[in-house]
């Protein structure tokens, strides 16, 4: 033992030695400088023994670790493909996503890309099966849900009593301008202001063969009057950014088809993987600008090299990004016997918590 600390003695002559703590595999670190250096030594190094490696087990630990790290969310840890689905497969799906269940009322936390209407295979189309599933003697419909590339939530009732009790608390929100609904969206750039509200009416337009949703920044009143343009708005706020991206909260205070991403849009911060209204923000030397409705038609979204990079993708792979768009949480009001509101929480899928993990960005805690 004297013999091994006169060989330490005599190696960092000069040198000052940090002990770390016990249990770390390393005994030495030196700081020359009073800096630490930032390299361990270990006892086997330093001594020449010969120590064991790490196990195979532990290496293929680590490798399948240092791939995940450079892997992009298409392969880990993927994103769900609905169509390929059967029904009855869709259906264990939706009853696996159950996360609230209370006298007449179920939500559930659905994945993007599911449609929620239609002959084909649907949130509809499944509602019965779903049903039986979930043993409920009502027949289950819809009372609100994410649209069909959006996830998050969808709340389904057993009661029309109690739908049209909440359809009612909804209405009588949006005219008092009190947000019910909480969304995250994965943004390419950052609204300026960082917080506030996007006032801007929306109509449909037919360009082409497409009908899409135009914003309409100076309506007449009779377009208004007639409806032919609605007046929308969307609060927002900014909860972090980083590496070109946001993640923003945003609470609807109307509802008008595909408004958060045409809002976001017109604050030239498209939604990352939004591949209808993305293209109408356009670079110009790298700063974002507002491109022609008319000739900006939907197209896979375009993004940055460094982004690419950063998120492990080819510009290639864009067309398989899904919406990074999410119904959060529901506030619900006072239904029976409860007091007080109840708030209804969908936690985001596995691929868009990746996608914050890979630009940097950190959720609210408690959220995420």
């Amino acid at each position: 033992m004297r013999c091994i600390f006169r060989r330490l003695s005599a190696a960092g002559a000069g040198r000052r030695w940090t002990a770390p703590a016990l249990q770390d595999p390393y005994v030495f670190m030196p700081c020359v400088s009073g800096a630490a250096v930032p390299h361990l030594y270990s006892t086997g190094a330093w001594y020449g023994m010969d120590v064991p490696g790490p196990s195979p087990r532990e290496r293929g630990s680590r490798e399948r670790r240092g791939e995940r790290a450079r892997a992009s969310i298409l392969k880990s840890p993927g994103v769900p493909e609905v169509g390929r689905l059967s029904r009855e497969e869709l259906t264990e799906l939706l009853q696996r996503s159950l996360i609230y269940r209370a006298g007449p009322l179920v939500a559930l936390n659905k994945p993007p890309g599911l449609p929620i209407t239609g002959d084909e295979l649907s949130l509809s189309t499944v509602l019965p099966d779903l049903q039986g599933a979930l043993s409920l003697t009502g027949e289950l419909h819809v009372v609100k849900t994410a649209a069909r590339d959006q996830s998050g939530l969808v709340l389904l009732s057993t009661c029309h009593h109690t739908t049209n009790h909440l359809e009612d608390n909804f209405r009588k929100a949006r005219r008092q301008k009190t947000p019910t609904a909480t969304y995250w969206a994965v943004t390419v750039g950052t609204p300026d202001p960082p917080e506030g509200e996007i006032d801007v009416p929306l109509k449909l337009q037919t360009i082409g063969a497409l009908q899409l949703v135009v914003p309409e920044l100076s309506p007449s009143r009779g377009s208004v009057t007639h409806r032919e343009v609605k007046r929308t708005r969307t609060r927002y706020r900014v909860l972090d950014s980083g590496a070109g991206c946001s993640l923003l909260q945003l609470q609807p205070l109307s509802t008008f088809q595909s408004q958060l991403q045409v809002h976001l849009s017109v604050k030239l911060s498209p939604v990352l993987g939004d591949h209808v209204y993305s293209p109408r923000v356009g670079r110009v030397l790298g700063v974002p600008i507002s491109l022609p409705v008319e000739t900006a038609l939907p197209r896979t979204q375009v993004l940055q090299e460094a982004l690419l990079r950063r998120m492990h993708l080819t510009q290639q792979q864009m067309h398989r990004m899904p919406l990074h768009l999410h119904l959060l949480q529901l506030h619900l009001p006072a239904l029976g016997k409860e007091r007080k509101e109840t708030v209804v929480t969908a936690p985001p899928p596995e691929y868009f918590l990746r996608t914050l993990c890979l630009l940097g960005l950190t959720p609210p805690e408690g959220r995420g």
